[in-house]
């Protein structure tokens, strides 16, 4: 009997009411992707993903779940091939639901934003909105403050369409970099002033930010909504049972202390209390 057909007739045995749950096996798909998800041995913190993870094996005890931690293109590869393959680390869009599942969303975080040096705050007050946001389409526009951009990464939709013709015409005020590890190497160039800002997450200006430099985070404007994230699974009899549960499970790990204070310990101090105000008008807004 082939993995398909044993999972289909445990999937069937477990909705008999004498019989136990389907135990699925299950591979765990991670990259790391510090301070979320960190797999350095010397790391004092875990991260969000890794407790995440942690907490997810320890509700569904019934299946046998493994990490496997890939190059996230790598990630995608696998997933798109085919397995019994999950992960919380895959943004949903239109092209990644065509061989992936996904839950509602397990919790908020920030999207990327724009980091520049602390020092520099002056040359971005004229982009600010009145919530202290950038506006970044009106930044673009502009030659004399350059932005650092990394090649092979997806900034989300909405800074993608901004960014795309920039890049296509090789604009003056955007340098891309194609690097391993492009936003160590972004931020390590935006602190020796090879351009003006790049853009990132909160937690990995954070993370890779210096004492003697300092970084500064600023939402933007035209992609200020939280960011969703969601458990997904690979389409077929070989998750459905993991996959039902992820979803059940996803909502109570919204509100989760453990969770929301591995996140915000690499949230900047003055980020703390925005982000608490915008995560309570979430959930407030998903539960009506």
């Amino acid at each position: 009997m082939n993995k398909t057909s044993a999972a289909l007739a445990c999937c069937i045995s477990a909705l008999m009411p004498w019989a136990s749950a389907c135990a699925e096996d299950i591979t765990w798909l991670s990259a790391d992707f510090p301070p979320l998800a960190t797999f350095d041995k010397d790391a004092k913190d875990i991260g969000y993903m890794n407790l995440l993870l942690k907490q997810v094996q320890q509700a569904l005890p019934q299946h046998r779940i493994q990490e496997e931690v890939l190059p996230w293109p790598r990630v995608l590869f696998v997933a798109k091939n085919g397995g019994a393959y999950c992960s919380a680390m895959a943004a949903q869009t239109p092209e990644r639901e065509s061989y992936l599942r996904f839950t509602a969303p397990y919790g908020y975080v920030y999207p990327v934003g724009l980091v520049t040096r602390a020092k520099d705050q002056e040359q971005f007050k004229r982009f600010l909105n009145k919530g202290g946001e950038v506006r970044l389409r009106d930044l673009l526009e502009q030659n004399d403050l350059r932005a650092g951009v990394a090649g092979s990464r997806t900034y989300g939709t909405k800074l993608d369409e901004m960014l795309r013709p920039l890049v296509q015409s090789n604009a003056r005020q955007v340098v891309q970099v194609s690097q391993d590890n492009s936003t160590k190497s972004l931020i390590t160039m935006l602190q020796k002033k090879r351009f003006d800002y790049t853009l990132a997450y909160p937690g990995e200006a954070v993370y890779y930010d210096s004492a003697i430099t300092k970084l500064h985070f600023y939402p933007i404007a035209e992609n200020s909504a939280l960011l969703a994230g969601r458990f997904s699974c690979t389409k077929g009899p070989q998750t459905d049972q993991t996959f039902a549960e992820l979803n059940k499970l996803a909502t109570s790990f919204q509100e989760d202390s453990a969770l929301t204070a591995s996140y915000e310990r690499w949230l900047p101090p003055y980020l703390i209390k925005p982000y608490r105000q915008r995560l309570a008008s979430q959930l407030n807004s998903s539960t009506r």
